[in-house]
């Protein structure tokens, strides 16, 4: 009994649910879900599960990042734009994954070194990082080789499809942090940035890690989607920076930071995309799509808050206790 109390307290247990909840809807629209669904449905939305995982490192330590949509789309131009000047594949992804990595360790200096505030900073870096995709690749266009589209599409050993692969890259970088000192670090920093300075924590190292690490995220995201489409766009990732400040919100990661994980920001994404994908499904006109999709998403929201949040919880108890009366 206390495993399932523990279970349900858990800060990511309302964006689980949700997921679950929506599964099964998709499942009754769609007529049944099947493994082959569970493969495109991953392998269609593992770029916004990455970007929710960064974007959640760095909400935890009471900062966020809204530039990773950006540099998603610089990581898309840059493969393409690669590939077509005659490099490998393989090339092509590591350069754009350091370019990556290289972003974020810029919006890791600003904010942790020079201490600019993180909205201000990434929302900077956010214009810089577009505009400059814009310039590698103006227009929608290009191809990648399709052999890159059958590498995303296989298994590892014949068993983890590589979408998931890419995810657990992710998940297993950050399990060692969390082993770590680091770890620990990283959430008193979260909870109150003050006190972290003057325990002696190295508040400078901390955000150019989680910055570092959001790069990162973004950059394995930017592979993701180049590889499902095998196509170029500057534009690819620009919602998806709200979209994942969103899903980390809905799997209980608080916007003040210290509270919540990676897993809240995974389940979150995941429910954020089935939600699309069941609206898409329905035929709507795009117009009641996206008031759909708003109602949803800010009800998700609410509910995943007021779940998490146990004085709030308290105050909406005891105003509808005021009302009965």
């Amino acid at each position: 009994m206390s495993k399932v109390k523990k279970v349900m307290t858990w800060s990511a247990f309302p964006s689980l649910l949700l997921f679950l909840i929506f599964l099964g809807v998709n499942g009754a629209v769609t007529g049944g879900l099947s493994l082959s669904f569970f493969e495109s449905f991953i392998a269609t939305n593992a770029a916004a599960i990455c970007v929710a995982i960064g974007v959640t490192a760095t909400i935890l330590v009471a900062g966020t990042d809204i530039s990773l949509g950006s540099i998603v789309s610089l990581v898309n131009v840059v493969i393409v734009t690669l590939c077509e000047k005659g490099y490998s594949v393989p090339a092509a992804v590591m350069i754009a994954l350091g370019c990556a990595i290289l972003c974020g360790m810029i919006n890791g200096f600003i904010i942790g070194v020079m201490r600019v505030n993180p909205l201000l900073t990434t929302f900077a870096t956010s214009t810089v990082f577009a505009g400059i995709a814009l310039w590698i690749l103006p227009y929608p266009g290009g191809a990648i080789d399709f052999s890159f589209a059958d590498w995303y599409g296989s298994h590892l050993f014949g068993i983890l499809p590589m979408p998931i692969v890419m995810i657990l890259i992710l998940v297993i970088v950050w399990i060692i942090v969390m082993k770590l000192p680091a770890g620990l670090h990283l959430y008193a920093l979260g909870k109150d940035v003050k006190k972290s300075y003057a325990s002696g924590i190295n508040v400078t190292a901390l955000r150019f890690f989680v910055h570092t690490f959001a790069g990162l995220a973004a950059g394995i995201a930017g592979i993701c989607i180049s590889a499902n489409t095998c196509a170029g766009s500057p534009s690819i990732g620009a919602s998806m920076s709200m979209n994942s400040i969103a899903a980390a919100v809905i799997g209980g990661v608080s916007l003040n930071g210290g509270i919540g994980n990676i897993w809240g920001g995974i389940f979150g994404a995941a429910f954020l995309s089935i939600l699309i994908s069941i609206v898409v499904s329905a035929n709507f006109s795009s117009f009641v799509q996206s008031f759909i999709q708003g109602l949803i998403l800010l009800a998700g929201v609410v509910i995943s808050i007021i779940a998490s949040d146990k004085t709030l919880k308290a105050k909406i108890k005891r105003v509808f206790k005021g009302g009965v009366k």
